[in-house]
């Protein structure tokens, strides 16, 4: 088990597959960093929003994302994916 889901069980921890999934839906929105104005993030891990937001469709996930540039003042951020966006194949 790692860290993220001893400590936050409601993370979905994701694979360099899902990871590359949602460069992939990155590269279609085009996502700026409300920091910096920058494009280039580092995707994380996902929560699973389907749940806890009416208005949110049930299979809504937040995608962690980090932004590369190292001088950003708020490098941290998400995207709200489908799950069938970037979970599955």
């Amino acid at each position: 088990m790692s860290t993220s889901e001893q400590i936050r069980p409601e993370i979905t921890v994701l694979s360099e597959e899902h990871k590359h999934r949602a460069r992939r839906q990155l590269l279609r929105r085009r996502p700026a960093c409300g920091g910096c104005g920058g494009g280039d993030f580092q995707v994380g891990d996902a929560l699973y929003l389907g749940f806890l937001f009416l208005h949110e469709d049930t299979d809504a996930y937040m995608v962690a994302l980090t932004c590369t540039n190292p001088a950003c003042p708020a490098a941290h951020t998400g995207i709200t994916l489908r799950g069938s966006e970037f979970l599955t194949s």
